[in-house]
């Protein structure tokens, strides 16, 4: 298979099992040799701030000199962001190639076949171990104890971010549920690394699942970290002595960059050496596509994929930081989201709505979330992206483009492209 055909054949596949399962990736994972076990990992789960946690720690660990796999979901701008390697995607013959015996091995296999993310993770297994990584950072797609990336074993450190409602058709209705499923990646005495402003209902279920698996739980505090300097530039934090830049926007990457000085640490506990230094150039070069992104200073244009409370909650502290400038809201959402909450907690920061439809079959329709967004400020609809776009950078105002990741990638394109010098003719 060619790369197109190899990303048509993935996305073929079917997006779930009958039923959650570790069953469909480890008959699958056997057939290609068991590569996980092979491996020594990182694995990252939660609500918000998984993929920003793990990059930041993937970061570290190349500056201190080990061959690091990453593996995130979702990807923003290219499927092959899904599998790094130091940093650099996996290239599109590699992926075929890996795919390919992937693809063969699914063959060989009885019962009900892998779904689309079991079958993307085991490629990513098997070319990580293939590549003989030293470390792998695994993201958790979507809860944690039936998650694909969860037939990996005991990793050297398991790290849980920030917990909120999400997914709640899949995972639960309440943040104690998803909080239990999320602790399936608690292996026995493994060291457990959580979130400094854990949600007190979540921290609860985390310490239980300590407990019950003899694992020792490691949390940083909010309160030892002194913050230097905390804007659009990104934020400037002293910790234990060390003076650390972070380019990420917003106090809630603070939080995420204490959870990954914790994992240091327990790194550092487990045999791995992590210079100082590789610990601030790491921070320092981690950059995140439609996390609170500015595409441009003049005009002001700022990219976030806020799609649920907590990462609205976040969005609407960073917004802040702009000191009551008017803002121009371009903004879609999937229907099966709490969007009305989200558009609560932003909005308000917000001069006007420019109201989109994101391209997946569960957007929401722009005239609904319009409505709603009228309660708080002027909103009008946009047939499309590109003209919404147009109309939200007609006002000259700062644009905040967020909502789903599916319109903050395609928006950051159009948007780029539109801001970008042209040549001269």
């Amino acid at each position: 298979m060619n790369y197109n055909e190899t990303l048509e054949y993935i996305h073929s596949l079917k997006q779930f099992g009958v039923k959650p399962s570790l069953e469909r990736i480890g008959r699958l994972t056997a057939a290609l040799g068991n590569p996980q076990d092979k491996l020594r990992c990182v694995h990252v789960a939660g609500t918000n701030g998984k993929g920003s946690t793990a990059t930041m720690t993937a970061n570290i660990l190349r500056q201190a000199g080990y061959k690091t796999g990453l593996f995130i979901s979702p990807y923003i701008l290219n499927f092959r962001e899904r599998m790094q390697i130091n940093g650099e995607m996996i290239g599109e013959e590699a992926l075929c190639g890996v795919m390919d015996r992937v693809r063969a091995a699914m063959e060989s296999l009885e019962g009900e076949a892998p779904n689309e993310f079991e079958v993307i993770t085991a490629a990513g297994l098997l070319w990580f171990c293939e590549q003989n990584c030293e470390v792998v950072v695994l993201e958790v797609g979507l809860g944690g104890r039936y998650d694909a990336t969860n037939i990996s074993p005991p990793p050297l450190a398991a790290v849980i971010t920030s917990i909120d409602l999400d997914h709640t058709h899949i995972l639960g209705d309440t943040v104690e549920v998803i909080a239990a499923e999320k602790c399936g990646i608690i292996k026995p005495r493994t060291p457990v690394v959580c979130y400094p402003d854990q949600n007190p209902d979540a921290l609860g279920v985390i310490m239980e699942h300590c407990a019950l698996q003899g694992a020792t739980l490691h949390m940083g505090s909010l309160n030892g970290a002194e913050v230097l300097e905390c804007g659009l530039e990104g934020s400037r934090i002293r910790c234990e002595e060390q003076e650390i830049y972070l380019p990420l926007i917003g106090r809630h990457q603070i939080a995420n960059t204490l959870t990954v000085l914790e994992t240091v640490k327990v790194l550092r506990q487990r045999g791995l050496f992590i210079s100082p230094k590789a610990v601030e150039e790491g921070i320092a070069q981690t950059r995140f596509p439609a996390r609170l992104e500015i595409l441009s200073r003049e005009p002001l244009v700022i990219v976030d994929g806020a799609h649920n409370p907590s990462g609205a909650a976040a969005l609407s502290e960073a917004l802040k930081l702009l000191d009551g400038r008017p803002i121009t809201a371009l903004c879609g959402m999937l229907a099966d989201k709490d969007w009305a909450t989200s558009l609560g907690l932003v909005l308000k920061h917000c001069s006007r709505l420019v109201a989109v439809r994101p391209q997946n079959p569960r957007a929401l329709e722009p005239k609904i979330l319009a409505a709603e967004g009228a309660k708080y400020c002027p909103a009008q609809t946009a047939q499309s992206l590109a003209e919404g776009w147009q109309m939200a950078k007609e006002y000259g105002d700062p644009v905040l483009v967020w909502g789903s990741l599916y319109l903050a990638a395609d928006l950051r394109t159009i948007a780029l492209e539109d801001l970008s010098p042209k040549a001269p003719m």
